[in-house]
């Protein structure tokens, strides 16, 4: 009798690690799957990278008590884990972690060719922007000099808290930001939140190719049986957003019915 596959385990600081579960669910993987909405460290960019390092130990050890398999659908976090574990052993706590850096990196391989050349635009958070990661693993497709970055904490900030849509809210970009990619031929959607709205961003500058690595994460995992069985359990931290707007929001945005809270 074959031995019965773990849920995958998603973590994220807010809701946006939905948009890499629902890749996930169009490709056929991670049929089962737990979520999380760790809230109470949102802001994560804005913390120290000790602080950083103890949220990616918190992860690993709470996916153990689930799964064996973590995504860590985070951007600011995947590369403090691909920071840490250049210095030390990876967790024996998991027998998988990946990463948005492993996504990008699979990006890279598959979009080579429509990378090569084009000047390439890093929207991530604050944090994510500041780091040479995401740029290194860009350079093995184009020159790095052909790669920036801005950072858009302000833009994550509405979608995780499910302010995007809201009357009154003011443009969804600023102007530095619409500049940015205004001038650009690629832009990498450097947080899981921005794929929520990017065929909005798409409709605004149709000239720019929009990539979310997030999209690339089931090339990294393995296919589950097309059953059409999909299960989805949600965790959520802080008091951000209440367990049941998000649970809702899932709902809504996965279009399942099967959602349930932990």
């Amino acid at each position: 009798m074959p031995e019965q596959r773990k849920p995958v385990f998603i973590a994220d600081t807010c809701i946006g690690g939905l948009s890499v579960l629902k890749s996930l669910w169009h490709s056929g993987s991670a049929a089962e799957a737990v979520f999380m909405a760790d809230y109470a460290v949102n802001p994560l960019g804005v913390k120290s990278d000790g602080e950083i390092a103890t949220v990616v130990e918190r992860w690993i050890q709470l996916a153990a008590q689930y799964s064996d398999t973590l995504v860590i659908a985070c951007n600011t976090l995947s590369i403090r884990y691909r920071q840490l574990s250049r210095a030390a052993s990876p967790s024996a706590a998991l027998k998988r972690i990946v990463t948005m850096a492993d996504c990008l990196a699979a990006l890279v391989s598959a979009e080579a060719g429509r990378l090569a050349g084009r000047k390439v635009l890093v929207i991530g958070t604050q944090f994510t922007a500041r780091q040479p990661d995401y740029p290194e693993i860009l350079g093995s497709a184009l020159s790095p000099a052909r790669v920036s970055s801005i950072g858009a904490t302000g833009l994550e900030r509405r979608i995780a808290r499910l302010q995007a849509d809201e009357p009154g809210g003011g443009p969804l970009l600023d102007d530095a930001l619409s500049r940015a990619i205004a001038e650009t031929d690629v832009a990498v959607l450097a947080c899981t939140c921005f794929p929520m709205v990017q065929a909005r961003l798409q409709a605004l500058f149709p000239g720019v190719l929009f990539l979310d690595p997030g999209a690339y994460c089931s090339g990294l995992l393995a296919q589950d049986a097309q059953d059409g069985k999909r299960t989805l359990s949600i965790r959520v931290t802080g008091d951000a957003l209440p367990q049941a707007r998000v649970t809702a929001f899932a709902k809504t945005y996965l279009g399942s019915d099967s959602v349930v809270t932990l």
